[in-house]
């Protein structure tokens, strides 16, 4: 169930805290992220010197990451050729601390720090409303970007990494602990005190095999994501059964509206009623027989009939223009028919040239659809008598 949720509820709004202990107090720095598919994207990076300033600025509803380091984290190198530190690795109670472990070239960085420092912190916010998610130790996490950095020596937080091929080989302590270096990763510039942040972001998403840390348990994003599930399926039931709501209403509406126009049809007798469909009727055959005429079109039919005159040559003499002709010799008490968006033209003309010059001048009518030349002869005086059969677009 939860791996099908994880599917479609991620946790892509994060803030990673780093808690720098000091003697007698603590500060806090904040990175707010926003995940987009791979890329990740700063929101916000804040500071605060207490913890009162960190939980009135910092929205408590995303989930958070803690990465812990100063005082009482312990930051040691394990070379794998030295038997000693192979031994003091191997003699540590991990019950009894929280650690995370980056494999370098030649040796294992670790940073520890003992259990009940930690599980403090973590108690400390899940009662102010914070959703802890997971938690990290020390500032070798920065490591992980180097390839974006692609610096030798990076400043995380108050820790010098040195690299070499591509991957940590020292480390030193900072003298100056308030010493700044900004980097460019992508189109963000972070400091070093946020470096570590973006770095636990990125074993966060990834889960490098390089990395090894302590699990703890009660901290999981399984919580988190069911509660997220159960306040969509909440609103999601919310809005479901306000547009049920809003459903019944429009269609009692529409059927109280119905039941309304069936009871006035009721008050009318079944006479007038009858009438009014018949007038219906005959105002539909009107309109289809206007339709089938060709009466209906948007321009006069003695527009038509204009532009054909116009355009003949004054060589071609026209001896008929039937504009909508009647489609069959009419009988009485038959239907009459017309051919709607039709225009039959008959002449007569000694050049023949001229008549193709009209015919060329035709197919350029915009109104025009297509004409057909019925028929074309020439007589005993050699004169040309013809007949056009015009279509009309519809309009």
């Amino acid at each position: 169930m939860i791996t099908y949720l994880s599917k479609i509820i991620k946790l892509n709004n994060i803030h990673v805290v780093g808690v720098i202990k000091k003697d007698n107090d603590e500060s806090y720095n904040v990175l707010t992220i926003q995940k987009k598919g791979d890329k990740i994207d700063i929101v916000a990076m804040a500071s605060f010197d207490t913890f009162e300033e960190l939980h009135k600025n910092t929205d408590a509803k995303l989930p958070v990451l803690l990465v812990i380091d100063g005082k009482g984290v312990l930051n040691k190198e394990i070379n794998f050729n030295n038997e000693s530190d192979v031994n003091w690795q191997k003699n540590i109670d991990f019950t009894s601390i929280y650690h995370t472990s980056l494999k370098g070239a030649d040796s294992n960085f670790i940073s520890f720090c003992r259990k009940n420092i930690v599980d403090d912190t973590i108690v400390k916010f899940q009662k102010n409303g914070f959703q802890v998610v997971d938690i990290y130790m020390g500032s070798f996490l920065s490591a992980l970007i180097y390839s974006a950095i692609k610096k030798d020596t990076i400043l995380s937080n108050d820790l010098i990494l040195e690299f070499e091929n591509e991957k940590l080989a020292r480390f030193t302590k900072q003298i100056d602990a308030l010493k700044k270096e900004q980097y460019t990763i992508g189109k963000e510039n972070i400091s070093n005190y946020f470096l570590p942040l973006y770095g636990t972001l990125i074993h966060f998403f990834i889960q490098q095999k390089e990395v090894s840390k302590t699990k703890n348990e009660n901290l999981n994003s399984e919580e988190i994501v069911y509660k997220k599930a159960f306040a969509a399926f909440g609103i999601t039931m919310l809005i479901g059964f306000l547009l049920a709501l809003l459903s019944s209403y429009l269609l009692i509406q529409y059927y109280g509206s119905k039941h309304a126009e069936l009871t006035v049809q009721n008050v009318y007798s079944n006479q007038s009623y009858q009438l009014i469909l018949d007038l219906e009727k005959q105002k539909e055959n009107k309109q289809r027989i206007l339709n089938e005429s060709g009466f209906s079109s948007s321009k006069f039919l003695s527009f038509y009939g204009y532009e054909i005159i116009k355009a003949i040559p004054r060589d071609i003499s026209l001896t008929e223009l039937n504009i909508t002709p009647v489609g069959k010799e009419t009988k009485a008490g038959k239907k009459m028919s017309f051919e709607a968006k039709t225009i039959i033209v008959k002449g007569e003309t000694f050049r023949e040239s001229s008549f193709n010059t009209w015919m060329e001048g035709l197919k350029k009518m915009n109104w025009l659809k297509q004409f057909e030349i019925i028929s074309l002869k020439k007589d005993k005086k050699n004169k040309s008598q013809f007949e056009v059969k015009i279509t009309i677009k519809d309009v």
